[in-house]
């Protein structure tokens, strides 16, 4: 906080309420995009990796174990981008209610 010769205090990097105001749609959309390409890209590496201990480095000869494997990681995979998906429409659907409303949360 600065006090000022004319008696005004200012608080630096004061944010109002239009400032805090909810993204725009230009914005949430490179939001979702960069959510969604780490997402692909979390779920890429799982299931390389399953694949590469299913097959390339089997961990048992048995086929049905593979197989199980490749399935346990699909489920986790398809479980991360459901989560995911469904965080970003929570985090969208407070923005428009916060916009409405006019209360603003951090």
């Amino acid at each position: 906080m600065t006090f000022y010769p004319d008696g005004e205090v200012r608080i630096p990097h004061e944010t109002t309420a239009s400032q805090a105001a909810p993204d725009d749609p230009a914005a949430a959309a490179r939001r979702f995009s960069r959510v969604m390409v780490r997402t692909a890209l979390i779920n890429a590496v799982l299931l390389a990796a399953a694949v590469l201990l299913a097959y390339v480095f089997p961990v048992s000869d048995d086929e049905n174990v593979a197989l199980g494997i490749v399935l346990v990681a699909a489920v986790l995979s398809a479980a991360h981008l459901s989560v995911v998906v469904l965080s970003e429409t929570r985090r969208r659907a407070r923005a428009a209610q916060a916009a409405t409303t006019g209360l603003y949360a951090s």
